[in-house]
């Protein structure tokens, strides 16, 4: 929100309740692509060209905003070009993105890993990677070392929620009573956090690389599996020019939403869903009208 005075408290609560949401994406995308048979050519080129060029395309979009509200130095432009794409540029929200890439170069290979190991394997790795989502909390009370030289720095990170959707999918039984204590840990972790009095991180002890969120990801995807299969045409739609939204949804909010007067002039209680209904629907509008152009592919993958 703009200027608004809301209790800490909800931010804090809405930012924790919704996070579960970017991770649930990293968790379809592994239980749609991890069970492929193509090749690493006809991957790379299927899948990773959709996201490839309009990331790039949103990239240099958001480099040129930058430069016209701030006017760096050449010097400086010329290093965030070149930084393309070993590190985020433009803006921060593009972060989703350079992961979503690396997970589908890493595609190929875990693919063919997958395809070979058992149950329990997949669940050993899973296993390893979950001891990785508690270092926020080990880490009040322990040395941990979560660099490269760390014992567990290669089970750590987003693929573990890509082979996560992968092995709910292929190996996982619905057991509603599983769905009961992820929820409960997601509960009563951020509880016992502030009832304590413990001073955290927000960001780490409550964020995407957390327990908490973790079982919150888990939870809505397992319930969401068991609904009806039902084909939905404005769903379908929706998710279709997704990649649009995404990618434009924080410059209509924080460009256009955020210097009207009128949102400015909301009480805190109205800003909420009035920005978020508007940035969703005007985002929507402004991916189908540029999914109706020739190379739409291009700036948003369809």
């Amino acid at each position: 929100m703009p200027n608004s005075d809301a209790p800490g408290f909800l931010l804090a609560s809405i930012s924790y309740l919704t996070a579960p949401g970017l991770v649930l994406f990293f968790m379809i995308s592994g239980t749609l692509l991890l069970d492929n048979k193509l090749t690493m050519k006809e991957f790379l080129k299927r899948r990773l060209s959709k996201i490839l060029f309009p990331t790039l395309f949103w990239t240099l979009f958001y480099l040129l905003v930058r430069y016209v509200d701030q006017r760096p130095s050449i010097t400086a432009a010329l290093t965030s070009m070149l930084s393309i794409p070993f590190s985020v540029q433009g803006h921060g929200v593009l972060w989703f993105m350079y992961v979503l890439v690396g997970l589908y170069l890493l595609t190929p290979i875990l693919s063919q890993w997958l395809s070979r190991a058992s149950k329990r394997e997949v669940e050993f790795y899973l296993l390893l990677w979950g001891v990785t989502l508690l270092y926020p909390y080990l880490s009040m009370w322990l040395q941990i070392n979560d660099s490269a030289s760390g014992v567990l720095y290669y089970f750590a990170g987003y693929v573990g929620y890509y082979v996560l959707g992968y092995y709910l999918k292929s190996h996982y039984e619905y057991r509603l009573w599983h769905i009961i204590v992820a929820l409960t840990v997601a509960v009563f972790v951020p509880l016992t956090l502030l009832l304590s009095g413990i001073k955290f991180d927000f960001y780490s002890a409550l964020w995407y690389l957390s327990l908490p969120v973790a079982m919150m990801a888990f939870a809505i995807f397992e319930l969401i599996m068991q609904l009806p299969n039902r084909q939905m045409a404005i769903a379908g739609q929706i998710s279709r020019l997704s990649f649009g939204i995404y990618f434009v949804h924080i410059f209509i909010m924080r460009k256009i939403l955020w210097n009207l007067d009128v949102v400015q002039s909301l009480p805190w209680l109205a800003q909420i869903p009035v920005i978020v209904l508007s940035t969703f629907l005007l985002s929507l509008f402004t991916s189908w009208v540029i999914s109706r152009f020739r190379f739409s592919k291009y700036i948003i993958g369809v």
